[in-house]
């Protein structure tokens, strides 16, 4: 059967993120080797959803794509709304597996510090900064390998766990019940986000103009 080309993309950024949720949340349960798993899941779906959709699984990374004028405003707007019902789904599904219901926890976890907040700005900007430097310089084959390995260490020194997705907070919220924390935790992300995408297209793109003056 033959499949739209942006619901395909659509569909794509959904089950990845499911799948990256769905081990963030039921990973819980089983901690023994949770950032492990988290990272390890989330390169798979890079890698599995990356030809089709580019593999942002993340609306973060979308947003960065747009401001690159990489993707159209309906694309983006259509992964948000992918990844946000992945996001649902995902919470759900890793409910299920680890057999307990959604229900909102008395202290849900979130940034309360201003460490804690700067930890998500910084796990972010990374983020956006490694996709866009192996993308730019014909390494993105590297790029899952490269997400999850920071992510991997990011969750080991910041105090949110290096969530740096909207949609993962999304369904953290969900589970937690709408928090200051949580939008603290989104504003952070956004602020990282801005952060890289100055980092790249000021500091980073002098090099670029400097070889095109060099051509001519």
């Amino acid at each position: 059967m033959e499949i739209n080309k942006n619901l395909r993309s659509a569909l794509a950024e959904a089950i990845g993120v499911m799948l990256f949720v769905t081990s963030i949340v039921a990973v819980n349960f089983n901690p023994t080797f949770r950032n492990l798993a988290l990272a390890g899941t989330l390169t798979l779906m890079i890698l599995v959803t990356a030809t089709v959709s580019g593999g942002h699984l993340n609306p973060v990374v979308s947003l960065f794509f747009f401001a690159r004028k990489a993707i159209s405003l309906a694309t983006l707007i259509q992964y948000w709304i992918a990844q946000l019902l992945g996001a649902f789904a995902g919470l759900y599904l890793g409910y299920s597996l680890s057999g307990s219901t959604v229900v909102a926890k008395i202290t849900p976890a979130g940034v309360s510090e201003s460490g804690a907040f700067i930890g998500e700005v910084l796990a972010t900007t990374v983020l956006v900064v490694i996709i866009s430097r192996l993308a730019s310089t014909e390494r993105a084959s590297i790029i899952p390998f490269a997400v999850g390995i920071w992510v991997l260490a990011a969750s080991t020194f910041t105090l949110t766990g290096a969530q740096a997705n909207p949609a993962v907070t999304f369904a953290l919220m969900l589970r937690d019940g709408f928090t200051q924390n949580h939008l603290a935790v989104v504003l952070a992300e956004i602020v990282g986000a801005l952060i890289a995408f100055i980092y790249i297209s000021v500091l980073d793109g002098k090099p670029k103009k400097a070889k095109k003056a060099k051509k001519k």
